[in-house]
């Protein structure tokens, strides 16, 4: 089985990167290596701000791209285009290029006007020039301006005969209706207006009856207030008067208080059995018992930690010293890559670290064992 190297393969994907970023770089321009076309070249006075890469149109349809667009030497006045036609088509030489207005956001391309088929001599050839012409906006939106005299004539007897108020399909009509009901609802104000006016004299009545009311209301104000004063007197009395009621209320808030006493006591007595729990939780943890205690107590289990503490110092310290242990990276892309091989260096501080350590633990156990 073949085998390619690593080598050969990033060479073809460099070759294919290239090749890409060239057609990319051609299409933008307006031109597609990977189809054969045909270049035209057109003169303008003016390109209403016509751009490389805009499209080329025949009746709607794309057909190819402006290519390029330069001022032309002999006059320095006249706009040179270049368009590619991606298809093969056949271009009569008498065909017109006009700039038009692609949408109304203000782009703009060429459309092809061809008069009619071509064959033979009568079909443009590679790299002969066509005639150019440009369309303004509104031509592009109406069309011709010959024809939109008419538009209006046709626009003004749509609206006549919409508005006659003869026809029943028109808003003429509907106007008329409308007047009608205008007038209809004046007269109907008018005689609302007279009823009013006759009903002036009843209305003033009833209000001077009511005036008479309120009154009469204001000036029996002081012996309603007298009364009202009376009967809370009177209600106050007899809510003092009901001895009974209240000396049963005062026997349940009594049952109220012993009943919280006894419930304070019982809290009193979990209390202290809850302390006394606590007190037999660390005596054991004190003497050993169970795992936590042995966690307390082993003398194994601290000299494990002792020399954990120590082992991680001497690995940071290594760190320190001796990066390239640590991050060394192998990579294989161009031949062999073999990391140099590590050599402890003659005085390294990780040696004298460990031996201050041993020795300060022979000096503990020594105490220990005199003591």
């Amino acid at each position: 089985m073949l085998k390619i190297s690593n080598e050969t393969k990033i060479g073809l994907l460099a070759v294919a990167a290239i090749l890409l970023a060239i057609w990319g770089f051609k299409f933008l321009k307006g031109i597609n290596v990977l189809k054969t076309s045909q270049t035209y070249y057109i003169r303008y006075a003016n390109v209403d701000q016509l751009r490389p890469s805009s499209p080329v149109l025949i009746n709607g349809l794309q057909v190819g791209m402006v290519k390029d667009m330069y001022v032309d030497p002999e006059d320095d006045k006249t706009i040179v285009v270049v368009i590619n036609i991606e298809r093969a088509l056949d271009i009569p030489k008498d065909a017109v290029a006009v700039v038009v207005s692609a949408s109304l956001m203000g782009g703009k391309a060429i459309e092809l006007d061809i008069p009619h088929p071509c064959s033979g001599d009568d079909c443009a050839e590679d790299g002969d020039y066509l005639q150019g012409r440009t369309k303004s906006f509104v031509e592009s939106i109406v069309g011709n301006p010959a024809q939109f005299e008419a538009y209006l004539e046709r626009i003004n007897l749509i609206y006549d005969s919409i508005a006659q108020p003869g026809n029943p399909q028109g808003f003429g009509r509907t106007l008329v209706a409308l007047q009608n009901s205008l007038d209809n609802i004046e007269v109907l104000t008018g005689k609302l207006n007279h009823l009013l006016d006759a009903s002036t004299s009843g209305i003033s009545a009833t209000f001077a009856n009511t005036a008479a009311i309120t009154g009469n209301l204001r000036e029996s104000n002081k012996s309603i207030t007298d009364l009202l004063n009376n009967l809370n007197t009177f209600s106050t009395q007899l809510k003092g008067a009901n001895l009974d009621q209240a000396g049963q209320k005062a026997a349940g808030t009594l049952d109220s208080v012993s009943a919280a006493a006894a419930g304070l006591q019982r809290t009193l007595v979990s209390a202290k059995g809850a302390l006394a729990r606590i007190d037999t939780l660390v005596a054991g943890l004190s003497s050993g018992e169970g795992t936590a205690g042995q966690m307390f107590t082993d003398p194994e289990l601290y000299q494990n930690l002792v020399r954990t503490s120590r082992q991680l110092q001497l690995f940071l310290q290594d760190l320190r010293l001796n990066p390239k242990r640590y991050n060394t990276v192998k990579l294989k892309i161009f031949g062999k890559n073999k990391a140099p091989e590590y050599n402890n260096p003659l005085e390294d501080p990780a040696y004298q670290l460990l031996i201050d350590s041993l020795e300060a633990d022979y000096r503990k156990r020594a105490n220990q064992f005199k003591n």
